[in-house]
């Protein structure tokens, strides 16, 4: 939100160095500028790799064991394992990419291991990091990053401290001019301070209510009071301490304990949230707002605009210091029980909406919290009094984990909450079917059937119908990727039954019956796999439900494509694409590249086969499932719909267009959009004829396309407004079409044509 001043040189050496070197670490004190300095030299040398820049935060991320995760997540790559260096490593290893890790100091073996398997196995990507200290890996070049120049004279002042200082102060005072009367002031001030960046930023704000003279009688003040701890520290710190131990002193008390206290937040904040953990008695929630504008004033905070949603962030530094000042104050552990409270209310408020219309919301809601998650998880399991209460915010993230491509991160902390002992039956019973769930789904077929016959016996002796539903549809999991697949039809069939009879609809409740779909499906039986699909459609559409819909609809594609039926396959495998694309679900994404690769080998089309399986190739590298092309499931149609392609097109022709295919889709947009060009090409060459449809559908069709609703169809056909809505679906699925829009477009075309 602010000009970047100065750093002329830095930049050109930065350049330099990249260009020659694998590893750039720019090193410096706190404060001095190092992650503004990395994002314009990451922005300026963006364009000379083919792949990109990929910026990773490090300085909200409470565990060094997350950092691959984290990188991961980054890189967009979803639902990988708990350990993903091998699937990371397979992925980077033809990237040419540059990777920026920011705030390295708190994580530096963590940051070495993992830029060193990196350098070692991916030679076109090198690393730009950012730390207070050397990392010490071979190779590693160094930047230092010193404070800006303090210029003697006025007509020195070129890209220096005090270009900033007057830069920020027109910000704070838009009258403010640098002049005769006022320049040896302000040199004054930013000698003080060093040139140190962050020290010019929280002094300026002040310039409101104190003038130039007053902020630096008040710094001379200050910096005589460093205490004889902070005077062994290097000069530098010394300052930023100094800088900050002023603006804090010139707080208001409120303020001062509203910084202290909002530093529990890990990557930002609401209103809400702050109103909801730091209010209380000394400060009531009626003030909170005045003093987080007076902190935003005073660059202690800094507000973002995130997808709509006005969030508050500390920079580094300052929360560090906040941090301190917390757990000097006694209040840390009640604050971070708070915290951890509201992170659980938000976390069960969004576990109960998921079933409904604002999934894509709710997914975006808890992304901008993930840091604040991390932070309250790692407080509740290493804290006894808090380790259920942390328990029950991982269960209750189970929509995130299993939904939103973090099935990989979600297992970790589930293995965690597994650890503790005494947790209650049904929290325990809980932790074991997701866990279960998630392993199942990374391929971790044996751990997740053990997971889950525990989760069975807890339910067996319970006796909770909804317990054993829950068990059930993990170890039916187990039995279908393992592909036992008639075991895996009866077990779906058991949770299909127990969600009847402790009458729950949910989630889970759709997706049991979108999974018997699959399996049956699968196993060849086709009507079973149907019906349990449409039954699954009909129950989201209920709620308004779409990603376990998703499901739904490739079980529907998967028997319709076996079928022959390859327009219908087709548009169901789009449907389910579409809404996949929005989860960032890249497991039901590649599942559902590869079945468009399928329909087409089956359509003849063999070059649209070849250059699809090559979208998918680079679709599984994107995600922990890749291990599913291992069970004979996936594998036999792979492996035949790749021959008979190859036999078609020959080897050399079938790798250049599968090459290709694979080069399409290094992002995962681009893949999506590649694929769904296919499957519409596909789906309009192999629609049914329209004497397909009944003369009534005829009527139906022709109303819908003229734009009348289900309603106005019923009056006009005089018939109910639930069979014009059973007439439409038919319609719909009968030529491979998922929207009205599309029906409109095929009744134009045939009166076109005089049909």
């Amino acid at each position: 939100m602010t000009t970047f001043v100065g750093r002329g040189n830095e930049m050109r050496e930065a350049g330099r160095l990249l260009a020659g070197a694998r590893l750039l670490t720019l090193i410096g004190a706190g404060g001095v500028g190092k992650t503004r300095l990395a994002q314009r030299v990451a922005a300026r040398a963006e364009k000379g790799f083919a792949d990109g820049v990929v910026f990773v935060e490090l300085d909200a991320v409470p565990d060094p064991g997350l950092l691959p995760q984290v990188a991961a997540a980054e890189l967009g790559l979803r639902d990988v394992s708990t350990a993903p260096m091998p699937q990371l490593l397979a992925f980077l290893s033809a990237k040419n990419m540059l990777i920026v890790l920011d705030n390295c100091e708190h994580m530096a073996q963590a940051c070495r291991d993992f830029v060193n398997e990196v350098l070692d196995t991916a030679p076109g990507v090198r690393f730009l990091t950012t730390s207070r200290h050397v990392l010490g890996i071979p190779g590693e070049q160094l930047l230092p990053v010193r404070p800006l120049a303090v210029p003697e004279r006025v007509e020195d002042t070129v890209d220096d401290a005090v270009t900033l200082f007057t830069d920020r102060a027109t910000y704070a005072l838009p009258n403010f001019r640098l002049s005769d009367d006022n320049w040896d002031t302000v040199l004054g001030i930013c000698t003080r301070l060093d040139g140190i960046p962050l020290a010019i930023e929280l002094v300026v704000p002040w310039l409101r209510v104190l003038s130039t003279n007053d902020v630096l009688s008040r710094l001379d003040d200050t910096f005589t009071l460093i205490t004889a701890e902070a005077a062994a520290r290097p000069s530098r710190q010394q300052t930023l301490i100094a800088a900050v131990d002023w603006s804090y002193a010139l707080c208001a008390p409120d303020e001062q304990a509203l910084w202290a206290r909002a530093a529990v937040f890990s990557g930002g904040f609401t209103v809400e949230a702050v109103v909801a953990v730091c209010a209380d008695e000394r400060i009531p929630a009626t003030a909170v707002l005045r003093l987080l504008g007076g902190l935003v004033d005073k660059s202690v905070l800094v507000r973002d605009e995130v997808d709509g949603v006005t969030r508050l962030r500390m920079l580094y530094t300052i929360r560090q210091y906040g941090l301190q000042l917390l757990a000097e104050s006694g209040e840390e552990r009640g604050i971070r029980g708070r915290h951890l409270d509201y992170q659980l209310m938000l976390a069960q408020r969004n576990e109960k909406e998921w079933l409904g219309p604002n999934q894509v919301e709710l997914l975006a809601d808890t992304r901008r919290e993930h840091n604040n998650l991390r932070s309250a998880l790692e407080f509740a399991l290493t804290d006894p009094e808090r380790r259920v209460t942390g328990a029950r915010l991982a269960n209750a993230l189970q929509y995130y984990w299993l939904d939103c491509g973090f099935i990989g991160e979600g297992r970790r902390w589930l293995d965690r909450v597994l650890e503790v002992e005494n947790l209650p039956t049904d929290v325990r019973q809980n932790a074991l079917w997701i866990n279960a769930y998630c392993a199942i789904a990374l391929g971790e077929v044996p751990a997740g059937k053990v997971l889950a016959e525990q989760a069975v016996r807890i339910a067996r002796e319970t006796g909770d119908a909804l317990m054993m539903a829950n068990a059930m549809l993990a170890y039916g999991g187990a039995a279908f990727v393992g592909g036992e697949l008639d075991y895996g039809l009866s077990l779906y069939q058991v949770s299909v039954d127990h969600y009847a009879a402790a009458e729950v609809t949910d989630c889970q409740t759709i997706l049991a019956y979108a999974a018997l779909g699959m399996c049956a499906a699968f196993a060849g039986k086709f009507d079973r796999a149907v019906t349990a699909a449409e039954q699954a459609i009909e129950l989201a559409d209920q709620h308004g439900e779409r990603w376990t819909r998703s499901y739904a609809h490739y079980a529907v594609a998967l028997a319709t494509w076996q079928l022959g039926r390859l327009a219908e396959a087709a548009g169901h495998a789009m449907t389910s694409i579409r809404i996949k694309d929005q989860f960032n679900d890249m497991l039901g994404l590649s599942m559902l590249v590869e079945l468009i690769a399928w329909i087409a080998a089956s359509a003849g089309a063999m070059p649209q086969a070849a250059e699809v399986l090559g979208v998918a190739s680079s679709m599984w590298r994107h995600t922990g499932g890749a291990v599913f092309l291992a069970s004979d499931n996936w594998a036999v149609p792979h492996k035949r719909c790749e021959r008979a392609a190859r036999k078609a097109l020959g080897d050399e022709r079938f790798d250049a267009i599968h090459a290709k295919g694979a080069a399409s889709a290094a992002k995962v947009d681009d893949a999506v959009v590649h694929t769904l060009k296919f499957a519409t090409v596909l789906a309009a060459a192999h629609a049914e004829a329209p004497s397909v449809l009944t003369s009534r559908e005829d009527e139906v069709a022709e109303l819908a396309a003229a734009g009348a609703s289900n309603k106005e169809i019923a009056a006009r056909l005089v018939i109910s407004t639930r069979t014009a809505e059973k007439h439409l679906a038919n319609i719909l699925r009968k030529l491979g079409f998922s929207s009205r829009a599309q029906l409109a477009a095929w009744v134009a075309d045939g009166r076109a044509q005089g049909q």
